[in-house]
């Protein structure tokens, strides 16, 4: 088995679990301690500031996994893994990693420039497959 296979469950871990769970640890704190699990996109609609960054954070990590996957499997169906392969994956992933902490953090110009890091690793990915 190609080992690229594995950034796949990762990646996919994080868009849906990672990035969601700050995003209820705030949803809980801005309604009294309490998810709301009956209406969670009315509660996700009235958070403010750094809530309302985090569930944009969350749908842009959602978002941007389908990409990644597509990439990491035409990359592991083409050839074996390469050195230079591995390094696009871990780069996508750091660069997801840090453009979730500078939304949250409100650093825009740092968000826009991770974000096209992550765009890079991705296409870099696809480019790969063919070299």
């Amino acid at each position: 088995m190609n080992e690229l296979f594995w950034y796949i469950p990762a990646a996919y871990l994080w868009a849906y679990m990672g990035s969601k769970i700050p995003l209820g640890v705030v949803m809980a704190v801005a309604n009294k301690g309490r998810y709301d699990n009956a209406q969670p996109r009315a509660q996700q609609d009235a958070l403010t500031g750094k809530g309302a960054r985090l569930r944009a954070a969350h749908y842009n990590a959602i978002a941007a996994f389908p990409p990644f996957a597509a990439a990491t499997l035409v990359a592991a169906s083409a050839s074996s893994a390469t050195p230079l392969m591995h390094g696009l994956a871990i780069s996508w992933v750091v660069f997801r990693l840090l453009y979730q902490w500078a939304y949250s953090s409100d650093r825009s110009s740092l968000r826009t420039v991770v974000w096209a890091g992550a765009v890079g690793a991705n296409l870099g990915l696809f480019v790969s497959s063919i070299l």
